[in-house]
This record gives structure tokens, C-alpha cells and sequence, in this order.
């Protein structure tokens, strides 16, 4: 599992789980040894510190959020998606396609979706060394991690010395 969640969290600067209700899961008696097994809280703490330290980000989306009963195409929901209907068949655009490639699809999207105004100002997609940090590029603004600009920056230092003695 070390192995695992190291080579994904240095791979990719985005990781995108579901928050799954485990002990739910394991209320089915024929499939609590196999979801025991499979350490689902171990693999998300790992990938959480791991992601953390290459300067990625671990997105958990909601355990309610619909990412197997939506269309990855024309964005349909169904209402009712049984467990033992492994394919996804869409009943407004007509998309076949296998159920977790959809889910795959939908939390990709919702990935990607606040993933460009990270890199707004000209960052790279891939994370540098840690403790290294971008500069923004536009003229005039503060650096990354401060705010405010340099004229505001500027008119606040009048302020402080008009104060003074």
C-alpha cells in the first residue's frame, strides 16, 4: 500500500477520492472480508500526508455525490442505480458505458473544474520541490501565500509612517 499510494501521490498533483461509507459496506456479509481487506481508511491517510508533502492536493468527494448515476456525457442523473448493473446506460443520450469508467468521468470533471484557477498565473501543472513556492507573474501583485497588491502595499506603509512620531 506504500508502494502504491507513493507512486500515485508523486504522479499526480490531483487525487480525487470518494468519502465511503465503509461500515455500511461491510454490512454485506458476503463482501466484509474483501472490503476489510482493502483498507480503504489506511490508503487515505497515506495518500493524504503523501499528497501533502509533493505539494498536490487529496480532493474527498461527498458520499452522497451522484458520480455513478450521472451521465459523464449529457450530465442526466438516474434516480436509482442498482449495485448489480455493472453497465451504465444513459436513457437521454444513449451512452453505453461501463459503471465505474462513468463515475472515473464524473469525478474527473469535478476535478478539473476548480483545477485552472490554480494555475491562473502561469504555475506549473506539476509540483515543484517542497518549500519552493511560484511568484506570481502579473506586474504589481504580492508574491504567492501574501495578499494584496503593490500600491496597496505601498499605501499602507504611507499610513504606518504617517502614524508614527
Amino acid at each position: 500500500m506504500h508502494k502504491a499510494t507513493g507512486k500515485l501521490a508523486s504522479r499526480y498533483e490531483t487525487i480525487v477520492g470518494e468519502d465511503l461509507n465503509v461500515a455500511g459496506m461491510v454490512r454485506n456479509r458476503p463482501l466484509a472480508r474483501a472490503i476489510n481487506d482493502q483498507g480503504f481508511g489506511t490508503a487515505l491517510r497515506m495518500l493524504a500526508y503523501k499528497t501533502n508533502w509533493n505539494g498536490g492536493r487529496l480532493m474527498l468527494v461527498d458520499r452522497f455525490y451522484p458520480s455513478s448515476k450521472t451521465c459523464s456525457n449529457c450530465g442526466a442523473v438516474k434516480t436509482k442505480l442498482p449495485l448489480s448493473e455493472r453497465t451504465y446506460r444513459c436513457g437521454s443520450c444513449g451512452l453505453v458505458v461501463d459503471r465505474d469508467v462513468n463515475a472515473a468521468r464524473n469525478l474527473l470533471k469535478l476535478s478539473a473544474s476548480g483545477a485552472e484557477s490554480l494555475n491562473a498565473c502561469g504555475g506549473c501543472v506539476r509540483p515543484g520541490k517542497v518549500g519552493r513556492r511560484l511568484l506570481k507573474q502579473e506586474p504589481g501583485t504580492a508574491s504567492a501565500g501574501k495578499t494584496g497588491t503593490a500600491a496597496g502595499q505601498l499605501a499602507a506603509a504611507d499610513t504606518e509612517l504617517s502614524d508614527a512620531p
